[in-house]
């Protein structure tokens, strides 16, 4: 066997364990729901999933998020749903937009930047072939919202089971590793449970389907795509002095694109 067959191999077992991974009977990504649906999720202290802490502080922050947002969508709870929920919104919003020459531009500057990843990530020490397939398909996912979409069909294409949503949300956690790599001294003091290193915390924590995202990926991955993140934090703490939910913003202040995302304990869902 020659060592092309053998990272053709290593390419098809990565995608079959990201397709073994994912299955599950929720959606990838949910049609939009209504935020007073949280409310009735902590009414009575009937939370049921897992969330812990004190039930009247869960369901007065979900009250407070009424007040500022509309709808939501769930995002399957596989350890994948910060990727997923970034790549969705970011996709979302583009076409939402598309007829916005800032919009345009963002989409460029977001299809220049997904071209020239490949290298960056090479840079890395991550083989070529093994990854490239999965870089292209985010770079098709691009190329795909030039030409402004339906809302239907974006979100089919997000949705399907093994498809493009799976394939880029590997490539987004590779993207994130190697940002991470790439400023091992500034990343390291923040590694949770005693990692040694950089390397070892991107093969343990952040490459592998299903690890669920700490806050430095979550940061990692904001700053390498040039987007704002905005998390709203619905823990069970109190309201801050303002009566607001506790709110993490990351990535450059001046970026055009903005995700907003509701955390749980374990969990993101986009918010709108």
């Amino acid at each position: 066997m020659t060592d092309e067959d053998t990272k053709r191999n290593q390419t098809r077992a990565q995608v079959a364990h990201i397709e073994e991974e994912v299955r599950a009977t929720q959606p990838l990504t949910s049609d939009p729901l209504p935020v007073f649906e949280l409310a009735r999720t902590y009414s009575g202290q009937q939370e049921g999933g897992g969330d812990g802490g004190d039930g009247s502080s869960f369901l007065l922050g979900a009250r407070c998020l009424e007040g500022r947002y509309g709808q939501m969508r769930r995002i399957r709870g596989d350890g994948n749903c910060y990727y997923r929920a970034v790549l969705y919104s970011i996709a979302e919003g583009i076409n939402m937009s598309s007829a916005a020459e800032t919009s345009e531009a963002e989409l460029g500057r977001l299809s220049a930047w997904a071209k020239d990843s490949l290298d960056r990530v090479v840079s890395q020490g991550y083989d070529r072939f093994a990854v490239e397939m999965f870089h292209e398909e985010l770079v098709d996912l691009l190329d795909y919202l030039k030409t402004s979409p339906s809302a239907d069909g974006l979100h089919a294409r997000l949705t399907e089971e093994g498809g493009t949503s799976d394939y880029c949300t590997w490539y987004l956690r590779v993207i994130t590793a190697a940002h991470l790599k790439a400023d091992p001294d500034r990343f390291l003091p923040y590694l949770g449970g005693g990692h040694l290193d950089v390397p070892t915390f991107c093969a343990r924590e952040v490459e592998p389907m299903g690890r669920e995202c700490e806050m430095v990926q979550a940061l990692a991955l904001a700053e390498a795509l040039g987007v704002r993140v905005v998390i709203e934090y619905l823990d069970g703490r109190d309201l801050d002095a303002d009566g607001q939910l506790f709110r993490h913003t990351l990535g450059p202040a001046e970026a055009e694109t903005v995700v907003t995302l509701l955390y749980r304990p374990g969990h993101y869902d986009i918010l709108y």
